[in-house]
């Protein structure tokens, strides 16, 4: 089984901050029927990708928190912190920008960070989405986590990064993490 766990934070206000774009990503993959487990205190829904089963996840305690939900991970047979994908935004990538990595460390990200200190390693599976402006001279523009995405950047999350991301996933179950990563970065 692979966990998909998309970081994020809950409520209204934040839906489409640059920090929830793994659940604008979610969002425009039409998983639907999401149900609600109050030990895990997520918001979870299985999906059978390439024969296997995939869960993918989106924490309900905020970013910080995030990696509450591996105690309840951890008591499913067979778990591993390999079998971990965490998707979230990433100030050092251009906008657009999707990179494949593993066993890296949390750049800076409060949500990576938590599950890494609740999992005890760093051997996951990283999707980072880029969510930075880049100027004409190169140079990195890195915007506030909580800003919103224009109407025109949604479009792209819907349209082109979502298309991609659910191929880098279905690529991890059938190919594994190494070939994924020689393919799509």
């Amino acid at each position: 089984m692979k966990y998909i766990i998309g970081l994020g934070n809950p409520g209204e206000k934040y839906t489409y901050t640059r920090h929830n774009v793994a659940w604008l990503i979610f969002a425009s993959l039409n998983l639907s029927d999401w149900k609600h487990d109050k030990y895990m205190n997520a918001e979870f829904i299985g999906e059978n990708v390439s024969n296997q089963i995939t869960l993918y996840i989106k924490p309900q305690t905020f970013m910080n928190k995030s990696g509450e939900i591996i105690a309840s991970l951890k008591k499913e047979p067979d778990f591993s912190s390999d079998d971990v994908v965490m998707l979230y935004d990433d100030v050092d990538l251009a906008f657009g920008v999707v990179r494949v990595s593993y066993n890296r460390g949390d750049g800076g990200h409060n949500g990576v960070k938590s599950i890494t200190n609740h999992l005890g390693t760093k051997k996951t599976v990283r999707i980072r989405v880029g969510i930075s402006h880049i100027l004409d001279d190169g140079r990195l523009i890195k915007p506030n986590v909580l800003s919103n995405f224009s109407p025109e950047e949604r479009d792209i999350i819907k349209n082109d990064i979502a298309v991609k991301i659910e191929k880098i996933i279905k690529s991890i179950v059938e190919n594994g993490t190494e070939k994924t990563m020689n393919i799509f970065n």
